[in-house]
């Protein structure tokens, strides 16, 4: 069993409403992925966490890769998740272990921000894809989270992106980029700006950050120990939601809760 973190959200362990809108965000943009990729495709994914993404989207495209820096989490998703055709292979974070114009496709959500060489990371996505091909990727809107000039709370993140900040990056690699948002309906958005503004009282109640010192096994704890408490006490069945509460935007993408892009060649020259 792998541990989870406030990153990472394993199917079957979660154990309260904010657990489960936090994985439903990312199952929205596995199922938008599906509508850009074809049965022929080779695909690869950098960063697959948990695989649980991975497998889901394996039995719509040709092969799937998914790539991570974290071996345990390779070792777990292959003995949970592998198949013929979706393989999962550890990498150093830095080159991608595949020839140039080796995949039809890539996909990447909610990585980027953990990048610490984030041209880098693009540049090796490009590398790898056909001329033909197309990358797509998530990462939380820096507007609705952070302060103006606020470095990312989460100590997992080297950096968050504003739309334009994300467009400026991809297009180093890729000469069209289109920016999208992902948003929630309005009760799960303003539940989420309300988690957004709790950590920030926090913050400012710990100039000195002293809550980093506390381990993230016990931080974790503490907040399932919470979010259950809470449910609870509200009878909440978070089960009721679904993807279905949320959607992809093409306007208004600076009050979104995600950004989410699509990136490709304009030529195949």
């Amino acid at each position: 069993m792998i541990q989870k973190t406030s990153e990472r959200v394993v199917p079957g362990e979660v154990h309260s409403e904010e657990e489960y809108l936090m994985y439903l965000r990312h199952v929205i943009a596995y199922e938008f992925a599906l509508t850009k990729l074809s049965s022929e495709d080779n695909l690869l994914e950098v960063g697959c966490g948990e695989g649980y993404g991975t497998k889901m989207i394996s039995s719509n495209v040709k092969k799937i890769v998914g790539l991570d820096v974290d071996s345990d989490l390779i070792v777990y998703a292959t003995e949970k998740y592998s198949s013929e055709n979706c393989i999962y292979q550890y990498y150093d974070g830095k080159k991608i272990p595949f020839d140039n114009n080796t995949f039809d496709a890539a996909i990447s959500f909610q990585v980027i921000e953990h990048i610490e060489d984030d041209r880098n990371y693009v540049s090796e996505v490009n590398r790898v894809l056909k001329p033909s091909g197309i990358f797509i990727l998530t990462t939380p809107n820096r507007l609705t989270r952070l302060k103006d000039g606020q470095k990312p709370y989460n100590k997992f993140h080297i950096r968050e992106y504003s739309p334009q900040q994300l467009e400026h990056l991809l297009t180093i690699g890729f000469n069209k980029v289109m920016v999208l948002g992902i948003q929630a309906r309005k009760e799960i958005r303003e539940r989420e700006f309300r988690r957004i503004a709790k950590i920030q009282r926090k913050i400012s109640l710990d100039p000195l950050n002293i809550r980093a010192l506390i381990p993230e096994e016990v931080k974790n704890m503490i907040g399932q120990m919470l979010s259950k408490k809470d449910d609870k006490a509200k009878e909440v069945d978070f089960h009721k939601y679904s993807t279905e509460d949320y959607f992809i935007v093409k306007e208004n993408i600076e009050d979104c809760l995600d950004l989410l892009c699509i990136c490709e060649f304009a030529s195949t020259n």
